[in-house]
């Protein structure tokens, strides 16, 4: 049996078993591409679940904390305490949000043609200056001129792709409904269900098996618990921040501004400058180029401010990996699933990290090594440094 690999057909039988196993493997490599699209149907199909399994877990660690220090250790006022903070959460962006984008594009939009001509008689000006050719002068400063009729047939020509974006946002809708039931339901039976997984894990594995992969869904779940609900924290107080420095500075669209860049706070690294870029191109384009460089210091400040002293203090030890693994998670996270990677990204490889280090450090242990040094000194050697009077 160990040589059947090897062995050259002889019998009919042997034959008869060789092109069986030929046609089995082409009929299984033809079935791929119909068998990838099934289940990708099928995982779209169960998208809406996979959102609210996303966002049962997070709403679970302000229901612990509810739970906890105000409901008396009892999950059902907790759970329902948790919605509503959700959900005023929810209504306080989409407050501060929305009428403020309404309000700065009918505004850029009503100045468009104010801010070219102004651009068309600056630019005119310079190239006389510079005694550039006319014809070319001319040529440009008519096409500025004619770029405000250029925006508003762009707008006009792109109103029926917003209407079909409507009609999406409408299934997302729906998407969105399923996943709040779902959300609600995991989060009322997390109990029941946990040991209905630890169950059917103790049933399908042996002992030592089951209690290993428990112990990985348990650094799992401290490392993301501890590092989103520290980053939902940091993102608060940042945009928290902004928004009253932009206050005392008199800064247009605060409330809007601080919004984006809270939520793109979330997102390590990257996050804050995700944020600034367009918050500073608005400010720009609104006709305030001082209150968009006020504003780039302002961000430099509060992310200094934030990255060196309270994020620290807020994330502390949640991932225990170094900035270069921190990048590397955001770029491979982010090239794969998007900006939900370059969020998940980085506890997905402190776990991986963590693993790793319990594995190196079994094996160095299994060759008589210190896991401490990395493997350079022995256990003997510590054990001797240990010995009063080693």
């Amino acid at each position: 049996m160990k040589n059947w690999l090897d062995r050259v057909p002889h019998t009919v039988r042997d034959w008869l078993c060789l092109f069986t196993a030929a046609a089995l493997i082409w009929l299984v490599v033809n079935a791929l591409p119909n068998t990838a699209g099934g289940v990708k149907a099928v995982l779209g199909a169960l998208s809406p679940f996979a959102g609210g399994i996303a966002l049962a877990y997070v709403l679970d660690i302000p229901t612990r904390f509810y739970a906890d220090k105000v409901c008396r250790g009892k999950r059902g006022p907790a759970i329902v305490l948790a919605f509503l903070t959700f959900f005023g959460v929810l209504a306080a962006v989409i407050g501060l949000v929305v009428p403020q984008l309404v309000q700065s594009t009918s505004t850029f939009v009503n100045a468009l043609p104010d801010y070219l001509d102004n651009a068309a008689a600056f630019l005119g000006g310079v190239m006389t200056d510079l005694n550039m050719d006319t014809a070319i002068t001319q040529r440009f400063t008519t096409f500025l001129e004619n770029s405000g009729n250029m925006v508003e047939q762009f707008f006009t020509s792109v109103m029926p792709t917003v209407a079909g974006a409507a009609a999406g946002a409408a299934g997302r809708v729906v998407d969105m409904v399923v996943a709040l039931a779902a959300s609600i339901y995991l989060l009322a039976e997390k109990e029941p269900l946990l040991k209905a997984c630890r169950a059917l894990l103790r049933a399908l594995f042996p002992p030592r098996a089951a209690a290993g992969v428990l112990a990985v869904f348990q650094l799992a779940n401290r490392t993301f618990s501890g590092y989103i609900g520290g980053q939902l924290l940091d993102a608060l107080l940042v945009g928290i921040e902004t928004f009253v420095a932009m206050l005392i500075l008199n800064l247009n669209y605060a409330p809007m501004i601080a919004v984006l860049v809270a939520v793109t706070n979330i997102i390590p690294i990257a996050g804050p400058y995700i944020g600034a870029i367009p918050s500073a191109l608005l400010l720009l384009l609104s006709g305030e180029p001082l209150q968009a460089l006020i504003f780039c210091i302002l961000i430099l400040v509060v992310q200094q401010v934030d990255g060196n002293f309270i994020a620290p203090r807020i994330l502390g030890g949640a991932t225990g990996i170094s900035g270069l693994w921190v990048l590397v998670a955001i770029i491979v996270g982010g090239g794969l699933f998007g900006i939900a990677g370059m969020v998940i990204g980085v506890p997905v490889m402190a776990v991986i990290a963590a693993l790793l280090k319990q594995a190196v450090g079994a094996g160095l242990t299994a060759r008589g090594l210190d896991p401490e040094t990395g493997g350079e000194t022995t256990l003997a050697d510590r054990a001797g440094e240990e010995t009063p009077g080693g």
